[in-house]
């Protein structure tokens, strides 16, 4: 009689590590980074800690890849825009850049819900300046902003101000939507926002399709 035997099949590293990843995203999510362990990733993944390790060195090795994460997802959405913004800008073109920013983020959100709770979670602590985030976070706000005030350089008499305010819709209307159990329409309420903040954008244009 045949002895039968088991055959191991060899995962590809780079998809568990991608699995990983996206636990780790989806964990620090829940319980932001001061209440993430490696061994309640681990428990997510099937592994053992040394198992983890074998993949990342090291939880901030771990942390890194998290962000860079988001990084890869915002810049889907940002690097196309920088460009676009580069510069003078007349109203109509302003609009639709600033449009398409707030329609391609809310589109991200809405595709990956837990990516948003990662980056709403880390925004909030790493107001602190010993998160490991916080320099991070900080040199994507300052991308951000510097596209908006290029963007709207002469079309208010205060793009500085302008651009602040928008990030502060940015981050504070996706806060509302996670808390709501995305209650009501993000992108929706962006553009609400846009018009109440940048009215002169919408001054003598005409109606969209």
């Amino acid at each position: 009689m045949a002895m039968s035997s088991r055959i191991r099949v060899r995962e590809d590293p780079a998809v568990r590590r991608a699995q990983i990843i996206d636990e780790g995203v989806r964990l620090i999510g829940q319980h932001g980074f001061n209440g993430f362990t490696l061994q309640a990733l681990a428990g997510r993944c099937g592994l053992s800690n040394a198992g983890l390790l074998h993949y990342f060195g090291s939880k901030d090795e771990l942390f890194l890849a998290f962000l860079g994460e988001l990084e890869r997802q915002d810049s889907e959405v940002l690097a196309p825009l920088v460009a676009r913004a580069g510069g003078k800008a007349d109203a109509a073109s302003s609009r639709a850049v600033i449009a398409a920013f707030f329609r391609a983020l809310s589109g991200r959100f809405l595709r990956r819900p837990e990516l948003a709770r990662f980056a709403i979670m880390l925004q909030c602590e790493s107001i602190d300046p010993t998160h490991p985030a916080h320099d991070w976070f900080l040199d994507r706000e300052a991308l951000a902003h510097d596209m908006f005030v290029s963007l709207l350089t002469g079309l208010t008499p205060d793009p500085q101000s302008a651009a602040r305010q928008l990030l502060a819709f940015t981050n504070g209307l996706a806060q509302q939507w996670l808390r709501s159990n995305r209650a009501f329409d993000l992108a929706l309420e962006w553009d609400k926002a846009v018009m109440a903040v940048l009215p002169v954008l919408f001054e003598n244009t005409p109606a969209e399709a």
